[in-house]
């Protein structure tokens, strides 16, 4: 379907509309700032107009995330993209060959985070933030057996500076640069795991240290930690 422009009559229309809401806001403005003065006591005498400098033209995008703050006379816009709800979908590591999908997890009967059902899945802490969301995302994932690695299995092998990247199931991506390692015993955490606050993070979580052959499971726990990094 073609879509074309409507008729003058309709423009002017819209024009008219358009003009009177913007200097309604533009009128507003110089009300505000022209009522205060530069100490931030009010005005007594006549309220001057706005200055050309506080002028703006409302856009349509203001209304999506965009935030107005008046700075000196002036209208500084700041974008704030929106935070993401959508849950992840896939988990890319180039640099260990990492390109699997991601299950939503919760907790297992002791009250621990589960694992992902599929073995070769990675699992998200589905009570937690999505990633990109403020607050640490985490994402567990089967380290496998010393002969038989599974999906975290060179998880060790991480540097500080490999990106990590988080498909959500929107289609958007989450890029992460990982930026420490550390074992924490099996029954121990590093403070902030989980944490629904601040900055967003990446956690990702699997097995390592002694491994128990008769119980098949390891002493401790690998723990790396990444800092958001934008969309990729």
């Amino acid at each position: 379907m073609v879509t074309t422009w409507p008729s003058w009559g309709r423009r002017s229309k819209v024009y008219a509309r358009a003009w009177g809401e913007v200097g309604w806001l533009a009128a507003v403005i110089g009300v505000i700032l022209a009522s205060t003065s530069s100490d931030g006591t009010p005005n007594t005498g006549v309220i001057d107009p706005a200055p050309a400098s506080a002028r703006f033209v409302a856009e349509p995008s203001m209304h999506l995330g965009w935030i107005g703050a008046a700075v000196g006379g002036h209208i500084n816009i700041t974008y704030h993209p929106p935070i993401p709800t959508s849950p992840p979908a896939t988990i890319l590591i180039s640099s260990i060959n990492v390109h699997r999908p991601v299950e939503q997890v919760g907790t297992d009967r002791s009250g621990a985070m589960s694992v992902p059902k599929n073995l070769w899945n990675a699992g998200w802490y589905e009570y937690g933030p999505v990633p990109g969301a403020p607050g640490d995302a985490v994402i567990d994932g089967h380290a496998g057996y010393p002969d038989a690695p599974l999906l975290f299995g060179r998880l060790d092998q991480l540097r500080k500076g490999d990106q990590i990247v988080v498909v959500l199931a929107d289609g958007s991506r989450r890029l992460f640069l990982v930026q420490s390692l550390a074992i924490w015993p099996a029954r121990a955490y590093p403070t902030g795991l989980f944490g629904t606050g601040g900055p967003p993070r990446l956690t990702l979580i699997t097995c390592t240290g002694p491994f128990d052959a008769q119980y098949k499971t390891y002493a401790d726990r690998l723990v790396v930690e990444a800092t958001y990094a934008g969309q990729s």
